[in-house]
Protein backbone atom coordinates (compact mmCIF):
# COMPACT_ATOMS: atom_id res chain seq x y z
CA UNK A 1 0.00 0.00 0.00
CA UNK A 2 1.59 3.28 -1.16
CA UNK A 3 1.25 6.43 0.94
CA UNK A 4 0.03 9.65 -0.63
CA UNK A 5 2.54 12.51 -0.68
CA UNK A 6 0.97 14.29 2.30
CA UNK A 7 0.95 11.01 4.29
CA UNK A 8 4.64 10.53 3.50
CA UNK A 9 5.36 14.02 4.82
CA UNK A 10 3.25 13.38 7.92
CA UNK A 11 5.13 10.11 8.47
CA UNK A 12 8.47 11.96 8.31
CA UNK A 13 7.23 14.79 10.56
CA UNK A 14 5.98 12.27 13.13
CA UNK A 15 9.30 10.41 13.20
CA UNK A 16 11.14 13.72 13.63
CA UNK A 17 8.84 14.71 16.50
CA UNK A 18 9.07 11.37 18.30
CA UNK A 19 12.85 11.65 18.22
CA UNK A 20 12.46 14.61 20.58
CA UNK A 21 9.53 13.46 22.71
CA UNK A 22 8.28 9.88 23.27
CA UNK A 23 4.59 10.80 22.95
CA UNK A 24 3.26 12.57 19.87
CA UNK A 25 -0.28 13.45 18.77
CA UNK A 26 -0.93 13.25 15.01
CA UNK A 27 -3.86 15.17 13.51
CA UNK A 28 -5.41 14.37 10.14
CA UNK A 29 -8.98 15.24 9.05
CA UNK A 30 -11.58 12.44 8.88
CA UNK A 31 -11.00 10.46 5.70
CA UNK A 32 -7.40 11.62 5.41
CA UNK A 33 -5.98 8.14 5.97
CA UNK A 34 -4.90 7.82 9.61
CA UNK A 35 -5.46 4.04 9.50
CA UNK A 36 -3.16 3.57 6.50
CA UNK A 37 -0.54 5.87 8.02
CA UNK A 38 -0.49 4.03 11.37
CA UNK A 39 -0.48 0.61 9.67
CA UNK A 40 2.51 1.62 7.54
CA UNK A 41 4.38 2.84 10.61
CA UNK A 42 3.47 -0.43 12.33
CA UNK A 43 5.10 -2.49 9.56
CA UNK A 44 8.24 -0.36 9.84
CA UNK A 45 8.40 -0.90 13.62
CA UNK A 46 7.92 -4.67 13.23
CA UNK A 47 10.79 -4.75 10.74
CA UNK A 48 12.97 -3.33 13.52
CA UNK A 49 11.88 -6.07 15.95
CA UNK A 50 9.42 -3.98 18.00
CA UNK A 51 6.08 -4.96 19.51
CA UNK A 52 3.16 -2.77 18.53
CA UNK A 53 -0.30 -2.14 19.96
CA UNK A 54 -3.07 -0.28 18.17
CA UNK A 55 -5.57 0.73 20.84
CA UNK A 56 -9.10 1.44 19.60
CA UNK A 57 -12.24 2.67 21.42
CA UNK A 58 -14.70 0.62 19.36
CA UNK A 59 -14.79 -2.74 17.59
CA UNK A 60 -15.66 -1.23 14.18
CA UNK A 61 -12.43 0.79 14.25
CA UNK A 62 -10.48 -2.33 15.18
CA UNK A 63 -11.99 -4.09 12.18
CA UNK A 64 -10.86 -1.24 9.89
CA UNK A 65 -7.29 -1.53 11.18
CA UNK A 66 -7.41 -5.32 10.80
CA UNK A 67 -8.60 -5.00 7.21
CA UNK A 68 -5.77 -2.58 6.36
CA UNK A 69 -3.10 -4.72 8.05
CA UNK A 70 -4.30 -7.76 6.11
CA UNK A 71 -3.93 -5.83 2.85
CA UNK A 72 -0.34 -5.15 3.89
CA UNK A 73 0.22 -8.83 4.70
CA UNK A 74 0.96 -7.95 8.32
CA UNK A 75 -0.02 -10.75 10.77
CA UNK A 76 -1.71 -9.48 13.91
CA UNK A 77 -3.78 -10.57 16.88
CA UNK A 78 -6.63 -9.03 18.85
CA UNK A 79 -7.08 -8.27 22.54
CA UNK A 80 -10.78 -7.73 23.19
CA UNK A 81 -13.78 -9.40 24.78
CA UNK A 82 -13.44 -12.43 22.46
CA UNK A 83 -9.64 -12.61 22.11
CA UNK A 84 -6.57 -12.70 24.35
CA UNK A 85 -2.95 -11.75 23.86
CA UNK A 86 -1.07 -14.24 21.66
CA UNK A 87 2.68 -14.83 21.69
CA UNK A 88 2.39 -15.69 17.99
CA UNK A 89 1.92 -12.02 17.06
CA UNK A 90 4.06 -8.93 17.52
CA UNK A 91 1.12 -6.69 16.56
CA UNK A 92 -2.16 -6.55 18.48
CA UNK A 93 -5.29 -4.50 17.92
CA UNK A 94 -6.43 -3.75 21.46
CA UNK A 95 -9.85 -2.75 22.77
CA UNK A 96 -9.40 0.07 25.28
CA UNK A 97 -12.46 -1.20 27.20
CA UNK A 98 -10.91 -4.66 27.56
CA UNK A 99 -7.39 -3.46 28.33
CA UNK A 100 -8.33 -1.71 31.58
CA UNK A 101 -9.65 -5.04 32.88
CA UNK A 102 -6.61 -7.11 31.89
CA UNK A 103 -3.51 -5.26 33.06
CA UNK A 104 -2.37 -8.24 35.13
CA UNK A 105 -2.85 -10.71 32.24
CA UNK A 106 -0.57 -8.96 29.73
CA UNK A 107 2.71 -10.86 29.23
CA UNK A 108 4.56 -8.86 26.58
CA UNK A 109 4.61 -5.10 26.97
CA UNK A 110 4.47 -3.03 23.76
CA UNK A 111 7.35 -0.90 22.49
CA UNK A 112 5.13 1.33 20.38
CA UNK A 113 1.48 2.19 21.08
CA UNK A 114 -0.96 3.86 18.70
CA UNK A 115 -4.05 5.31 20.39
CA UNK A 116 -6.86 6.00 17.95
CA UNK A 117 -9.34 8.82 18.68
CA UNK A 118 -6.78 10.28 21.06
CA UNK A 119 -9.07 13.16 22.07
CA UNK A 120 -11.24 10.66 23.99
CA UNK A 121 -10.77 8.79 27.29
CA UNK A 122 -8.17 11.08 28.84
CA UNK A 123 -8.01 9.21 32.17
CA UNK A 124 -7.74 5.87 30.37
CA UNK A 125 -4.76 7.14 28.39
CA UNK A 126 -3.04 8.27 31.59
CA UNK A 127 -3.40 4.72 32.94
CA UNK A 128 -1.82 3.33 29.77
CA UNK A 129 1.18 5.65 30.24
CA UNK A 130 1.39 4.58 33.88
CA UNK A 131 1.50 0.87 32.98
CA UNK A 132 3.85 1.24 30.00
CA UNK A 133 6.08 4.24 30.77
CA UNK A 134 8.89 3.17 28.42
CA UNK A 135 6.67 2.75 25.34
CA UNK A 136 6.56 5.30 22.55
CA UNK A 137 3.00 6.57 22.08
CA UNK A 138 1.42 8.06 18.96
CA UNK A 139 -2.09 9.45 19.36
CA UNK A 140 -4.27 9.64 16.25
CA UNK A 141 -7.16 12.06 15.93
CA UNK A 142 -8.91 14.38 13.53
CA UNK A 143 -9.76 16.75 16.38
CA UNK A 144 -6.91 17.28 18.90
CA UNK A 145 -8.76 19.03 21.69
CA UNK A 146 -11.00 18.23 24.64
CA UNK A 147 -14.43 19.74 25.24
CA UNK A 148 -13.61 20.72 28.83
CA UNK A 149 -10.73 22.92 27.61
CA UNK A 150 -8.08 20.90 29.43
CA UNK A 151 -4.86 20.25 27.50
CA UNK A 152 -3.97 17.15 25.54
CA UNK A 153 -0.39 18.32 25.97
CA UNK A 154 -0.30 16.76 29.44
CA UNK A 155 -0.23 13.43 27.56
CA UNK A 156 1.47 14.32 24.27
CA UNK A 157 4.64 16.38 24.08
CA UNK A 158 4.01 17.53 20.51
CA UNK A 159 1.24 17.96 17.95
CA UNK A 160 1.94 17.07 14.33
CA UNK A 161 -0.77 18.48 12.05
CA UNK A 162 -1.63 17.17 8.62
CA UNK A 163 -2.74 19.30 5.67
CA UNK A 164 -6.01 21.30 5.76
CA UNK A 165 -9.18 19.85 4.31
CA UNK A 166 -8.99 22.16 1.27
CA UNK A 167 -5.66 20.57 0.30
CA UNK A 168 -6.99 17.03 0.82
CA UNK A 169 -9.89 17.87 -1.48
CA UNK A 170 -7.50 19.06 -4.19
CA UNK A 171 -5.50 15.82 -3.82
CA UNK A 172 -8.65 13.70 -4.14
CA UNK A 173 -8.60 12.26 -0.61
CA UNK A 174 -11.80 14.14 0.34
CA UNK A 175 -14.71 15.61 -1.58
CA UNK A 176 -16.03 19.15 -0.96
CA UNK A 177 -19.13 19.80 1.15
CA UNK A 178 -22.22 21.66 -0.05
CA UNK A 179 -23.67 23.29 3.05
CA UNK A 180 -27.31 24.25 3.53
CA UNK A 181 -28.20 26.13 6.71
CA UNK A 182 -31.26 28.13 7.79
CA UNK A 183 -31.86 31.82 7.87
CA UNK A 184 -32.00 31.94 11.65
CA UNK A 185 -35.24 33.40 12.98
CA UNK A 186 -34.43 36.50 15.01
CA UNK A 187 -31.03 36.99 13.38
CA UNK A 188 -32.05 40.27 11.77
CA UNK A 189 -32.69 41.80 15.19
CA UNK A 190 -29.18 41.08 16.47
CA UNK A 191 -26.77 44.00 16.54
CA UNK A 192 -23.57 43.73 14.55
CA UNK A 193 -20.05 44.47 15.68
CA UNK A 194 -18.33 45.31 12.41
CA UNK A 195 -19.23 42.53 9.97
CA UNK A 196 -19.92 39.97 12.70
CA UNK A 197 -22.89 39.49 14.98
CA UNK A 198 -22.61 40.70 18.55
CA UNK A 199 -21.34 37.63 20.39
CA UNK A 200 -23.53 37.64 23.51
CA UNK A 201 -26.77 38.26 21.62
CA UNK A 202 -25.97 35.51 19.13
CA UNK A 203 -25.15 33.10 21.97
CA UNK A 204 -28.52 33.83 23.60
CA UNK A 205 -30.31 33.15 20.33
CA UNK A 206 -28.53 29.85 19.81
CA UNK A 207 -29.55 28.76 23.32
CA UNK A 208 -33.01 27.91 21.99
CA UNK A 209 -33.51 24.21 21.35
CA UNK A 210 -34.84 24.54 17.83
CA UNK A 211 -34.78 22.52 14.64
CA UNK A 212 -35.10 24.68 11.56
CA UNK A 213 -37.00 23.21 8.63
CA UNK A 214 -38.55 19.78 8.17
CA UNK A 215 -35.79 17.17 7.80
CA UNK A 216 -37.69 14.88 5.43
CA UNK A 217 -38.89 17.71 3.20
CA UNK A 218 -35.42 19.31 2.92
CA UNK A 219 -33.73 15.96 2.25
CA UNK A 220 -36.14 15.27 -0.60
CA UNK A 221 -35.56 18.76 -2.00
CA UNK A 222 -31.77 18.98 -1.73
CA UNK A 223 -30.37 15.45 -1.44
CA UNK A 224 -32.84 12.77 -2.52
CA UNK A 225 -31.03 9.82 -4.11
CA UNK A 226 -28.00 10.24 -1.86
CA UNK A 227 -27.45 7.93 1.11
CA UNK A 228 -27.81 9.93 4.32
CA UNK A 229 -26.55 9.80 7.90
CA UNK A 230 -28.74 11.67 10.38
CA UNK A 231 -27.51 12.83 13.81
CA UNK A 232 -30.37 12.97 16.33
CA UNK A 233 -30.50 14.30 19.89
CA UNK A 234 -31.71 11.10 21.54
CA UNK A 235 -32.54 7.47 20.88
CA UNK A 236 -36.25 8.27 21.11
CA UNK A 237 -35.96 11.13 18.64
CA UNK A 238 -33.88 8.95 16.29
CA UNK A 239 -36.69 6.41 16.14
CA UNK A 240 -39.29 9.08 15.44
CA UNK A 241 -37.19 10.70 12.69
CA UNK A 242 -36.55 7.35 10.97
CA UNK A 243 -40.30 6.64 11.05
CA UNK A 244 -41.00 10.02 9.39
CA UNK A 245 -38.65 9.12 6.53
CA UNK A 246 -40.27 5.68 6.17
CA UNK A 247 -43.72 7.31 6.04
CA UNK A 248 -42.82 8.85 2.66
CA UNK A 249 -41.46 5.56 1.28
CA UNK A 250 -37.77 6.02 2.07
CA UNK A 251 -35.66 3.20 3.55
CA UNK A 252 -34.37 4.62 6.85
CA UNK A 253 -33.36 2.71 9.98
CA UNK A 254 -32.14 3.63 13.47
CA UNK A 255 -28.72 2.88 14.93
CA UNK A 256 -27.48 3.67 18.46
CA UNK A 257 -25.39 2.37 21.34
CA UNK A 258 -28.29 0.01 22.11
CA UNK A 259 -27.95 -1.67 18.68
CA UNK A 260 -26.02 -4.94 18.89
CA UNK A 261 -22.56 -4.87 17.33
CA UNK A 262 -23.42 -7.38 14.59
CA UNK A 263 -26.63 -5.53 13.77
CA UNK A 264 -24.71 -2.25 13.56
CA UNK A 265 -22.30 -3.81 11.08
CA UNK A 266 -25.22 -5.11 8.98
CA UNK A 267 -26.94 -1.72 8.91
CA UNK A 268 -23.74 0.15 8.01
CA UNK A 269 -23.01 -2.32 5.21
CA UNK A 270 -26.57 -1.90 3.89
CA UNK A 271 -26.09 1.86 3.85
CA UNK A 272 -22.80 1.55 2.01
CA UNK A 273 -24.38 -0.73 -0.61
CA UNK A 274 -27.39 1.59 -1.11
CA UNK A 275 -29.73 -1.05 0.30
CA UNK A 276 -30.81 1.69 2.73
CA UNK A 277 -31.45 5.35 1.96
CA UNK A 278 -30.26 6.42 5.35
CA UNK A 279 -29.47 5.76 9.00
CA UNK A 280 -30.65 7.91 11.90
CA UNK A 281 -28.13 7.58 14.73
CA UNK A 282 -27.68 8.74 18.29
CA UNK A 283 -24.12 9.00 19.65
CA UNK A 284 -22.72 6.06 17.70
CA UNK A 285 -21.54 7.35 14.30
CA UNK A 286 -19.50 10.34 15.42
CA UNK A 287 -16.15 8.63 14.95
CA UNK A 288 -14.77 5.54 13.27
CA UNK A 289 -17.60 5.19 10.75
CA UNK A 290 -16.19 4.42 7.29
CA UNK A 291 -18.88 4.68 4.59
CA UNK A 292 -17.16 6.23 1.54
CA UNK A 293 -20.39 6.20 -0.51
CA UNK A 294 -22.21 8.42 1.99
CA UNK A 295 -23.63 11.44 0.17
CA UNK A 296 -25.49 13.47 2.79
CA UNK A 297 -25.11 14.39 6.48
CA UNK A 298 -28.18 15.74 8.30
CA UNK A 299 -27.61 17.57 11.59
CA UNK A 300 -30.53 17.49 14.03
CA UNK A 301 -28.29 17.40 17.09
CA UNK A 302 -26.64 20.65 18.29
CA UNK A 303 -23.33 20.75 20.13
CA UNK A 304 -20.95 23.30 21.62
CA UNK A 305 -18.01 21.01 20.87
CA UNK A 306 -16.01 21.95 17.78
CA UNK A 307 -14.41 18.50 17.82
CA UNK A 308 -17.78 16.71 17.86
CA UNK A 309 -19.16 18.94 15.11
CA UNK A 310 -16.13 18.19 12.92
CA UNK A 311 -16.45 14.46 13.53
CA UNK A 312 -20.14 14.50 12.59
CA UNK A 313 -19.91 16.58 9.43
CA UNK A 314 -16.93 14.86 7.82
CA UNK A 315 -18.45 11.39 7.99
CA UNK A 316 -19.62 12.31 4.48
CA UNK A 317 -16.33 13.72 3.20
CA UNK A 318 -14.54 10.53 2.15
CA UNK A 319 -13.81 10.26 -1.55
CA UNK A 320 -15.18 7.31 -3.53
CA UNK A 321 -14.11 7.40 -7.18
CA UNK A 322 -15.83 4.09 -8.01
CA UNK A 323 -19.29 5.61 -7.49
CA UNK A 324 -18.42 8.91 -9.14
CA UNK A 325 -18.88 10.80 -5.87
CA UNK A 326 -17.85 14.44 -6.37
CA UNK A 327 -19.20 16.13 -3.24
CA UNK A 328 -21.47 15.63 -0.25
CA UNK A 329 -24.36 17.64 1.15
CA UNK A 330 -24.74 18.93 4.71
CA UNK A 331 -28.28 19.82 5.85
CA UNK A 332 -27.61 21.83 9.01
CA UNK A 333 -31.02 22.02 10.71
CA UNK A 334 -29.58 23.22 14.06
CA UNK A 335 -27.42 26.01 12.66
CA UNK A 336 -23.99 24.75 13.65
CA UNK A 337 -22.74 26.97 10.83
CA UNK A 338 -23.29 30.07 12.97
CA UNK A 339 -21.55 28.39 15.90
CA UNK A 340 -18.42 27.14 14.09
CA UNK A 341 -18.32 28.64 10.60
CA UNK A 342 -18.06 26.84 7.28
CA UNK A 343 -16.69 23.26 7.41
CA UNK A 344 -13.85 24.15 5.01
CA UNK A 345 -12.39 26.77 7.32
CA UNK A 346 -9.09 25.84 8.95
CA UNK A 347 -9.41 24.93 12.63
CA UNK A 348 -7.20 26.26 15.38
CA UNK A 349 -7.21 23.41 17.90
CA UNK A 350 -7.09 23.93 21.64
CA UNK A 351 -4.32 21.32 22.04
CA UNK A 352 -2.49 23.29 24.73
CA UNK A 353 -5.61 23.95 26.77
CA UNK A 354 -5.14 27.71 26.50
CA UNK A 355 -8.88 28.31 26.10
CA UNK A 356 -10.25 27.74 29.58
CA UNK A 357 -13.87 27.14 30.58
CA UNK A 358 -15.18 28.60 33.78
CA UNK A 359 -16.50 26.06 36.27
CA UNK A 360 -19.81 27.90 36.32
CA UNK A 361 -20.12 27.94 32.54
CA UNK A 362 -23.69 26.82 31.84
CA UNK A 363 -22.69 25.25 28.55
CA UNK A 364 -20.01 23.11 30.22
CA UNK A 365 -22.56 21.87 32.73
CA UNK A 366 -24.85 20.70 29.94
CA UNK A 367 -22.38 18.05 28.82
CA UNK A 368 -21.02 14.88 30.37
CA UNK A 369 -18.66 12.21 29.08
CA UNK A 370 -20.35 8.86 28.49
CA UNK A 371 -18.06 6.16 29.95
CA UNK A 372 -19.10 3.66 27.28
CA UNK A 373 -19.12 5.64 24.03
CA UNK A 374 -16.48 8.21 25.00
CA UNK A 375 -18.66 11.03 23.65
CA UNK A 376 -19.72 14.24 25.29
CA UNK A 377 -23.52 14.19 25.48
CA UNK A 378 -26.21 16.55 26.63
CA UNK A 379 -27.83 15.02 29.69
CA UNK A 380 -31.25 15.27 28.06
CA UNK A 381 -30.04 13.37 25.01
CA UNK A 382 -29.25 10.26 27.07
CA UNK A 383 -32.92 9.38 27.47
CA UNK A 384 -33.43 5.85 26.20
CA UNK A 385 -29.69 5.05 26.32
CA UNK A 386 -28.79 1.89 28.23
CA UNK A 387 -25.85 3.72 29.85
CA UNK A 388 -28.07 6.38 31.43
CA UNK A 389 -29.13 5.39 34.93
CA UNK A 390 -31.09 8.52 35.84
CA UNK A 391 -33.30 8.52 32.72
CA UNK A 392 -34.09 12.22 32.79
CA UNK A 393 -37.03 13.45 30.77
CA UNK A 394 -36.16 15.03 27.43
CA UNK A 395 -37.70 18.20 26.08
CA UNK A 396 -38.93 17.87 22.52
CA UNK A 397 -37.18 20.07 20.02
CA UNK A 398 -39.28 22.89 18.61
CA UNK A 399 -39.47 22.71 14.82
CA UNK A 400 -39.50 26.09 13.10
CA UNK A 401 -40.52 25.96 9.46
CA UNK A 402 -38.04 27.76 7.24
CA UNK A 403 -35.97 27.30 4.10
CA UNK A 404 -32.35 26.18 4.10
CA UNK A 405 -30.01 28.26 1.97
CA UNK A 406 -26.72 27.29 0.36
CA UNK A 407 -23.74 28.70 2.28
CA UNK A 408 -20.49 29.61 0.52
CA UNK A 409 -17.19 29.19 2.35
CA UNK A 410 -15.41 32.32 3.57
CA UNK A 411 -11.81 31.13 3.16
CA UNK A 412 -8.83 32.71 4.93
CA UNK A 413 -7.11 33.83 1.74
CA UNK A 414 -3.73 34.34 3.42
CA UNK A 415 -3.58 30.66 4.41
CA UNK A 416 -4.92 29.29 1.13
CA UNK A 417 -2.60 27.49 -1.35
CA UNK A 418 -1.19 29.62 -4.17
CA UNK A 419 -3.33 28.05 -6.90
CA UNK A 420 -6.49 28.60 -4.82
CA UNK A 421 -5.50 32.25 -4.26
CA UNK A 422 -5.19 32.64 -8.04
CA UNK A 423 -8.63 31.09 -8.58
CA UNK A 424 -10.20 33.45 -6.03
CA UNK A 425 -8.49 36.50 -7.58
CA UNK A 426 -9.74 35.50 -11.05
CA UNK A 427 -13.28 35.08 -9.66
CA UNK A 428 -13.05 38.48 -7.97
CA UNK A 429 -11.81 40.23 -11.14
CA UNK A 430 -14.60 38.64 -13.19
CA UNK A 431 -17.25 39.61 -10.62
CA UNK A 432 -16.07 43.23 -10.50
CA UNK A 433 -16.06 43.47 -14.32
CA UNK A 434 -19.57 42.03 -14.52
CA UNK A 435 -20.87 44.44 -11.86
CA UNK A 436 -19.43 47.46 -13.69
CA UNK A 437 -20.65 46.31 -17.12
CA UNK A 438 -24.17 45.71 -15.81
CA UNK A 439 -24.41 49.23 -14.34
CA UNK A 440 -24.46 47.76 -10.83
CA UNK A 441 -27.40 45.39 -11.29
CA UNK A 442 -28.32 43.56 -8.02
CA UNK A 443 -27.13 40.10 -9.14
CA UNK A 444 -23.61 41.14 -10.21
CA UNK A 445 -23.21 43.35 -7.13
CA UNK A 446 -24.10 40.36 -4.94
CA UNK A 447 -21.57 38.14 -6.74
CA UNK A 448 -18.91 40.86 -6.36
CA UNK A 449 -19.53 40.96 -2.61
CA UNK A 450 -19.26 37.16 -2.33
CA UNK A 451 -16.03 37.07 -4.35
CA UNK A 452 -14.55 39.94 -2.35
CA UNK A 453 -15.29 38.19 0.92
CA UNK A 454 -13.57 35.04 -0.35
CA UNK A 455 -10.58 37.21 -1.26
CA UNK A 456 -10.48 38.75 2.20
CA UNK A 457 -11.56 42.20 0.99
CA UNK A 458 -13.71 44.42 3.25
CA UNK A 459 -17.17 45.56 2.20
CA UNK A 460 -16.14 49.16 1.57
CA UNK A 461 -13.39 47.99 -0.78
CA UNK A 462 -16.17 46.72 -3.05
CA UNK A 463 -17.91 50.09 -2.82
CA UNK A 464 -14.81 52.06 -3.79
CA UNK A 465 -14.02 49.74 -6.72
CA UNK A 466 -17.56 49.88 -8.08
CA UNK A 467 -18.13 53.60 -7.54
CA UNK A 468 -17.22 55.02 -10.96
CA UNK A 469 -17.44 58.67 -9.90
CA UNK A 470 -14.98 59.02 -7.05
CA UNK A 471 -16.00 62.63 -6.41
CA UNK A 472 -19.60 61.78 -5.51
CA UNK A 473 -21.08 59.55 -2.84
CA UNK A 474 -23.10 56.76 -4.49
CA UNK A 475 -25.99 56.36 -2.05
CA UNK A 476 -27.75 53.90 -4.34
CA UNK A 477 -24.75 51.56 -4.30
CA UNK A 478 -24.47 51.81 -0.50
CA UNK A 479 -28.13 50.85 -0.09
CA UNK A 480 -27.76 47.93 -2.52
CA UNK A 481 -24.73 46.63 -0.59
CA UNK A 482 -26.71 46.93 2.65
CA UNK A 483 -29.63 45.05 1.09
CA UNK A 484 -27.39 42.26 -0.27
CA UNK A 485 -25.75 41.75 3.12
CA UNK A 486 -28.93 42.05 5.19
CA UNK A 487 -27.77 45.23 6.94
CA UNK A 488 -30.29 47.68 8.34
CA UNK A 489 -30.88 50.88 6.30
CA UNK A 490 -29.05 52.86 8.95
CA UNK A 491 -25.77 51.29 7.85
CA UNK A 492 -25.98 52.95 4.41
CA UNK A 493 -26.87 56.29 6.00
CA UNK A 494 -23.93 56.07 8.41
CA UNK A 495 -21.47 55.16 5.63
CA UNK A 496 -22.80 57.98 3.47
CA UNK A 497 -22.12 60.48 6.25
CA UNK A 498 -18.60 59.08 6.77
CA UNK A 499 -17.82 59.43 3.07
CA UNK A 500 -19.25 62.95 2.88
CA UNK A 501 -17.15 64.05 5.86
CA UNK A 502 -14.01 62.85 4.07
CA UNK A 503 -14.70 65.06 1.03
Amino acid sequence: MILRDYQTKLYADTRAAIASTPRVCVQLPPGGGKTVLASTMTKSAIARGKRVWIIVPRGEIGNQFSKTLKKMNQPHGRIDAKHSESAAFRVHIVSSHTLIKRWDKIVNAPDLIFIDEAHLFHDRQLKILEHYPSAYVIGLTATPERLDGKPLRDIYGALVEGPPKTELIKKGALVPPILYAPELEGLGAIKRSGLDYEEKALANLLEKRCTYGNAVEKYMKHAQGRTALVFARSVNEAGKVAAEFRNVGLRFETISAKTKTDDRATLIKALENHELDGLVNCEIATYGLDVPTLGCVILLRPTKSKALQEQMIWRGGRAHAESGKKDFIILDHVNMYLEFGHPLKNNEWNFNGTVKRKKTDKEALKFKLCPETGLYCERASCVGCEHNTKQRKSRASEIIDCELKKIECDIDIKKAPADLRREIKERLDAAIRAAKESNLAPGPVGEALKAARLAGKPVMWVYHVLNSNKHLVNATLLHEIARQLGYKPGWAWMKRKELENKK
